[in-house]
């Protein structure tokens, strides 16, 4: 079977995740263990969740009979979804496509209500609509609806159009594609084509290529145009950043299985059950900053959507409206920069209690029982040379917690040795037994994480967005003072059409303005948890992996899960700098 050149990134990510994920269950099945059946249960529960709800949901609405169901199977391979020429689909179906929640709709504008109720359910819970419409583009019935979804109810900003059935008119490719921008964009007017993706496309074109094996067939459909679209949208909104969590679960179980495969050896049982832990302070901190920081952003979302709603519905009235728009501008750059003061607030605090965190599991029970380990060590012959040996191992995972220690701003004065002939415990334990302990007197230094800023107002870019509204709205308005003033329109429902469309472009405006705002408190929340919980992080992989590099040349179990880790790992990396360059175009 062909595979297609250009491929949709999120659904690879999904792919790769899930292949790691089925090698992990294996492994732990294959193990027949107790502790490591458990794990397994946990790995299955843990991540019913997202598998349920699906990492990123894309919704596919329009007109019945456009073909929604075809292109769905296009994108996912999926050939057994139900298919002929009457309303297909009578309830949503939802696919699970590599964590992806693909929704097939009943479509909308039909006579049957039960269907746009259904519709409109998926809508509000997708990330993406795909609004698919056949050659015959709009008709008076979906314009409008379109225009509603677009403008009043605001889902502007996540919506693209498609355009599928392509072959089935006849004529030159460019010419039918320009011909159909422009009566698109004539049939939405006054709003602009411009702000919505828009793909021409036919989906039974490229399924029949894929399937047979024909290139040509692929090429004309131009459906890499649209997974290109799909890509797109995936970057703006940093989505892939949501496989994150999942990946981080799935990491922590490998992390209690690496324990569970090593309890036969004290020594490296100690030391990967410190790493664990702080593994785990690692990603709980990490979560509760997204909690607050999340709803920091929705509040902040909410606060602009309600000004625009404030400023909209002043449009037809005698209200001054180039001064409530001026002052809507105030309002809204007010509002970015409370929830800037509260966010910088919470991750200064984050940058103190993660550190706080780490001093806490370094002077906890794990550690002290790390220590016994090395005390075992002080008393055997520093002439025996297995013993060395293991004193040298010791000595590396000592300094694998000193540089963690250190990367999380915790200064440990346990380390020094008299003289180069002390072995390593004996050091350690010597600082240990001073009164008060030097360990339990860790000294939170200033570490690597001083100075993070959020982006002020000027830098974010938005202003410009809200001076494009006013630039917008500005003859639209001047044709409405010309009817309240001059009586010069001809019917009284063509002045209150007009009202309303302008009110319904304020609203949506600033509903996308909130969102967009929204996804750059993320970006710039990514960026944060790279220089903290990243850096940390790094120290204990690293600390891991040379562990699991020693036991591995003895221990087979150990060396594939090695292995599976590497492949959890490879994907947080790729989620990692496809964020990280989402947000330097950003920025």
């Amino acid at each position: 079977m062909n595979q297609n050149k250009t491929s949709f990134d999120a659904a690879a990510v999904g792919a790769k995740f899930k292949k790691t994920c089925i090698k992990f269950d294996e492994l732990l099945a294959q193990a027949n263990h107790p502790e490591l059946t458990t794990i397994r249960q946990k790995l299955k529960e843990q991540l019913k969740e997202h598998k349920e709800k699906g990492i990123l949901t894309v919704a596919f609405i329009g007109q019945y009979n456009a073909g929604k169901s075809t292109t769905i199977s296009a994108l996912t391979g999926k050939r057994d979804i139900r298919i002929d020429s009457d309303i297909a689909t009578d309830k949503t179906a939802n696919y699970d496509w590599n964590g992806i929640n693909i929704i097939d709709t009943p479509g909308l504008f039909t006579d049957r209500k039960d269907h746009d109720e259904i519709t409109y359910e998926a809508i509000n819970k997708a990330d993406l609509l795909v609004f698919c419409l056949t050659y015959m583009l709009f008709d008076s019935v979906t314009v409008e609806n379109f225009k509603k979804l677009a403008y009043e109810k605001g889902y502007r900003w996540k919506m693209m159009l498609v355009i599928n059935k392509m072959s089935d008119e006849a004529g030159e490719e460019a010419q039918k594609i320009a011909n159909y921008r422009q009566s698109l964009a004539e049939a939405i007017k006054p709003y602009s084509l411009e702000e919505f993706p828009t793909c021409f496309i036919d989906a039974k074109d490229y399924c029949e290529g894929v399937d047979e094996d024909e290139e040509f067939l692929i090429e004309i459909s131009r459906f890499q145009t649209f997974i290109a679209a799909l890509n797109n949208f995936v970057e703006k909104r940093a989505a892939l950043a949501r496989f994150d969590t999942p990946v981080r679960i799935a990491l922590s179980l490998v992390d209690e299985a690496q324990l569970s495969l090593t309890r036969n050896s004290t020594e490296d049982s100690a030391f990967l059950e410190v790493l664990t832990r702080l593994s785990r302070t690692v990603r709980k901190e990490r979560d509760r900053l997204r909690t607050i920081v999340k709803s920091i952003a929705l509040e902040m979302s909410a606060a602009i959507a309600k000004e625009g709603f404030c400023l909209a519905s002043a449009v037809g009235t005698e209200q001054d409206f180039e001064k409530l728009n001026k002052q809507t501008e105030i309002n809204v750059q007010e509002q970015y920069e409370k929830a800037e003061k509260k966010l910088q607030n919470y991750v200064n605090s984050a940058v103190e209690d993660i550190r706080e965190e780490v001093a806490e599991v370094l002077q906890g029970n794990l550690v002290q029982a790390f220590i016994a380990c090395l005390e075992k060590a002080e008393n055997v012959s520093a002439e025996n040379v297995a013993s060395s040996s293991n004193t040298q191992r010791l000595q590396e995972q000592v300094d694998c917690l000193k540089q963690i220690g250190e990367t999380a701003g915790v200064q440990l004065n346990t380390f020094a040795t008299s003289n180069s002939a002390n072995i390593a415990g004996k050091g350690f334990l010597t600082s240990m037994n001073v009164a008060g302990s030097s360990l339990h007197q860790t000294v939170l230094a200033v570490g690597k994480f001083v100075g993070f800023k959020f982006q002020p107002w000027q830098a974010v870019g938005i202003a410009k967005g809200i001076g494009n509204a006013a630039m917008f709205l500005g003859p639209a308005l001047a044709i409405i003072s010309i009817g309240i003033d001059c009586h010069q329109m001809h019917k009284e429902q063509d002045r209150e059409k007009q009202i309303a469309d302008v009110r319904c472009e304020i609203t949506s405006k600033f509903q996308k303005i909130g969102k967009d705002l929204e996804n750059k408190i993320e970006l710039q929340l990514w960026e944060f948890e790279q220089q903290v919980y990243g850096e940390i992080e790094k120290q204990i992989i690293a600390a891991r992996q040379q562990e699991a590099q020693a036991i591995a040349n003895s221990n087979t179990s150990v060396k594939q899960l090695l292995e599976i880790r590497h492949n959890f790992d490879v994907i947080i990396r790729y989620i990692t700098q496809a964020t990280a360059d989402s947000a330097a175009r950003k920025m």
